[in-house]
């Protein structure tokens, strides 16, 4: 893996959370480092969930987190992996930004 360091105009109000942080601690819960080193699932429109891991049950809202892109395991109904965003109501794919997460 390359790390990259942006020196342009990439502005991530609440953070980019890229899939599974093998490197998370626990020592900011609230920022990027959400979900550890397991990745997020698809519960509903309004809520990512983690099933399993030191941090299963923890959720992540779109009311919450206006803005934040994520990715998932199962953002269609046949449990295809992607990103989705919260636009602040619900989750969106970002393959297809007026869809919602579905989840299988």
């Amino acid at each position: 893996m390359a790390n990259t360091t942006f020196t342009g105009p990439v502005v991530a109000l609440n953070g980019f959370i890229g899939g599974p942080n093998v490197n998370a601690g626990a020592t900011r819960p609230n920022d990027t480092e959400q979900g550890g080193t397991v990745a997020w699932s698809v519960s509903n429109v309004t809520t990512l969930s983690i099933s399993s891991g030191p941090k299963a049950g923890e959720t992540l809202l779109a009311t919450a987190n206006q803005g934040l892109m994520i990715y998932v395991t199962n953002l269609t109904a046949s449990n295809v992996s992607g990103y989705a965003f919260s636009n602040g109501t619900t989750w969106k794919q970002l393959n297809a930004p007026g869809t919602d997460v579905v989840g299988g």
